[in-house]
C-alpha cells in the first residue's frame, strides 16, 4: 500500500504554510507547542511544594503538548482529542490547585513587563490557552482526517 504525501506524518508539514490551510489548525498547533515549552523560559515565583508540583506537571506535559501540536498540524483526529484531554486536565489542575495562577503570572518591577509577560504566559501556559484549544476543537475535528 502506497502512502500519499499528504498522509505522511511530518514534524513541519509544508502544507501548513499554504494560504488555504485552516488558520485554526495552524494557530492551535503552535499554541500546543508553546504550552509544552514556554515553562522553559521563566521561573515561577512559588513556594517549594507548589514549585515542585508545577515542575512535575510541566515535565509530564511537555511531550504530549508538542506531539499533539505536531499531530494537529498533520490534521490527525487523535491529536485533537489528545489536546482536548490534556487541556481539560490542565484546566482542572488550575481550578483545584490553590495559588495556581501564581505559577503563571510574571512579577516584574516594571508594570508593563508584568502585564505583557503575564498575558503571554496566561495564553501559552495557562487557562486562557486551554479554553482556546477546547473552543477550537470542533473546527479542528471538522478539518482533521483519520
Amino acid at each position: 500500500m502506497q502512502i500519499s504525501e499528504k498522509d505522511k506524518f511530518r514534524i513541519f508539514p509544508s502544507e501548513r504554510m499554504d494560504v488555504n490551510f485552516p488558520w485554526q489548525i495552524w494557530a492551535v498547533g503552535w499554541l500546543c507547542i508553546f504550552k509544552g515549552i514556554i515553562w522553559l523560559a521563566y521561573e515561577p515565583n512559588l513556594s517549594g511544594n507548589l514549585l515542585s508540583f508545577f515542575g512535575a506537571k510541566y515535565l509530564v506535559g511537555i511531550l504530549p503538548f508538542v506531539i499533539f501540536g505536531i499531530g494537529i498540524w498533520n490534521m490527525r483526529k487523535w491529536a485533537v482529542w489528545g489536546a482536548v484531554v490534556v487541556c481539560g486536565i490542565d484546566l482542572a489542575v488550575f481550578f483545584f490547585t490553590p495559588h495556581a495562577l501564581g505559577a503563571i503570572l510574571v512579577k516584574s518591577e516594571v508594570m508593563v513587563w508584568s502585564v505583557l509577560l503575564s498575558g503571554v504566559t496566561l495564553l501559552c501556559n495557562g487557562p486562557v490557552g486551554d479554553l482556546l484549544v477546547l473552543i477550537a476543537a470542533p473546527t479542528l475535528l471538522k478539518h482533521s482526517k483519520t
